[in-house]
């Protein structure tokens, strides 16, 4: 015996030609509206922030450190990918580190 879905409430979904190619279940009533892929930014969103913070905060460790030069720092940051802009937040970063360092002396 073949078991048929209750498809009351189903909506069918065409092609431009108005060929109907199937049927679209509407949404629970527990997820009104749910969309996957935008239930999954955040986890994506929240790599992107981790894998750019971790550059920076390499940047800001350089720029902090006695042992090399401003130009060697930006040197390296040219050769990492890093823009403009990256690097003057890494260099704010380091310098607001650096302020606090110097007032624990």
């Amino acid at each position: 015996m073949v078991t048929v879905a209750d498809m009351t409430g189903w909506a069918p979904v065409a092609d431009a030609a108005g060929k109907v190619l199937g049927w679209m279940a509407p949404a629970q009533h527990d997820e009104p509206g749910l969309d996957y892929f935008e239930a999954d930014r955040p986890r994506r969103n929240a790599a992107i922030v981790k894998a750019r913070a971790a550059a920076l905060y390499e940047l800001a460790a350089l720029a902090g450190d006695e042992a090399f030069s401003a130009g060697e720092v930006t040197d390296m940051a040219r050769r990492a990918g890093l823009t403009g802009d990256q690097m003057d937040a890494a260099a704010n970063a380091a310098l607001v580190l650096w302020e606090i360092e110097q007032q624990r002396k």
